[in-house]
């Protein structure tokens, strides 16, 4: 493996080796999701030989993954088989086009208030701010000066 190789020389990076294990194991864990993503099932007698681990290994890591919420998925440990949760993608979608819904119907609102208050032309002025008198300080003197040119 190309990581494998790889792990002396990053040992020796003073920088790199405080973080070289979780690095490994965040990507490890990444394949690990993107090997079952697009499967329903998976045999993890087959998965342990791609990952070059035993199948005990795979399946504390898989368990692991499953616990952080990280794969939506079910052991079957007798069958050493992963299986997908089923996830109800009707239900899903639908919550998510309500929540695009509202996000737009919060949106319009805003802009038709804006376009009110540009049409009437409405300006709020802002009190000033404590212990400000009014006074030009040095520096904001110099930026309504050039604001005002």
């Amino acid at each position: 493996m190309v990581l494998d190789e790889m792990k002396d020389n990053l040992l020796l990076d003073m920088y790199l080796a405080p973080h070289v294990r979780t690095l490994y194991t965040q990507i490890r864990n990444r394949a690990l999701i993107q090997y079952f993503s697009p499967y329903v099932s998976a045999d993890m007698r087959k998965m342990a030989t791609a990952f070059n681990t035993t199948v005990a290994a795979l399946e504390d890591e898989l368990t692991q993954l499953i616990l952080e919420g990280l794969i939506n998925a079910r052991i079957d440990s007798h069958s050493k088989i992963l299986y997908a949760r089923d996830v109800d993608q009707r239900s899903t979608t639908f919550e998510k086009s309500l929540l695009i819904g509202k996000e737009f119907q919060r949106r319009a609102k805003a802009m038709i208030l804006r376009a009110a208050v540009l049409r009437n032309q409405i300006h709020v002025k802002s009190p000033p701010r404590e212990g400000s008198q009014g006074e030009l300080t040095p520096a904001n003197s110099q930026s309504r000066m050039s604001t005002n040119m």
